[in-house]
């Protein structure tokens, strides 16, 4: 007898299980609170690097430590290697200062706006995913805050700083919201798979 696997199916629950953590949203929030630092003064250009590497390198160490021992883990084929990793801390500060140097060129007002569509977009492929409404909502965020930038900008207000306070605003409502739902993940699963196993012996 022969049995079909949904493979999507199953990639979608172990995502599923494990964004519960929110370890993620709590990164993002701290990635772009330090990555605002690099709009308001261009010299501290190492803040995108540390920023990018909350989400390359924090969030995976933070996982093992916290997630995978309470919930278990599955690799799948194809995902995504520590190389390839480290290369997004490279690309994406590459990616914003490429974003900048055209915001800048052409249409500075435009510069919330379009990092605000960039984050919707990254923030979309994960809900697309979990399917978690909270998700859905982050990606709505963004765009306001990016429509939000953009009104600040046209009504005179430098573009650079408009883009930081958007940062840190959008860090502020992150981390709080993954901390919280971080708390609930903990209350859910105290102990790890292991200590659960020991205490039924």
């Amino acid at each position: 007898m022969v049995f079909s696997i949904d493979m999507r199916r199953i990639k979608r629950q172990s995502y599923r299980i494990i964004r519960q953590d929110d370890l993620s949203d709590v990164c993002a929030g701290l990635m772009l609170g330090i990555m605002a630092i690099f709009f308001l003064e261009f010299r501290y250009s190492v803040a995108l690097i540390v920023g990018c590497s909350m989400q390359t390198i924090v969030l995976p160490v933070c996982r093992k430590k916290f997630a995978y021992p309470r919930v278990g883990y599955v690799k799948f084929p194809g995902r995504a290697d520590k190389k390839s990793l480290i290369v997004w801390d490279i690309a994406v500060p590459l990616i914003v200062v490429g974003l900048i140097i055209c915001a800048g060129i052409w249409v500075r007002p435009l510069l919330p706006l379009c990092l605000g569509a960039f984050l919707a977009g990254l923030s979309l492929a994960g809900a697309r995913i979990t399917g978690y409404v909270r998700d859905y909502i982050f990606v709505g965020l963004f765009l306001a805050s990016g429509l939000v930038g953009l009104i600040l900008a046209l009504l005179g207000y430098d573009p650079f700083v408009v883009t930081a306070y958007q940062l840190w605003g959008l860090s502020g409502i992150l981390i709080p919201v993954g901390l919280i739902q971080l708390i609930r993940f903990l209350r859910k699963y105290p102990k790890s798979i292991k200590e659960a196993k020991n205490d039924n012996v």
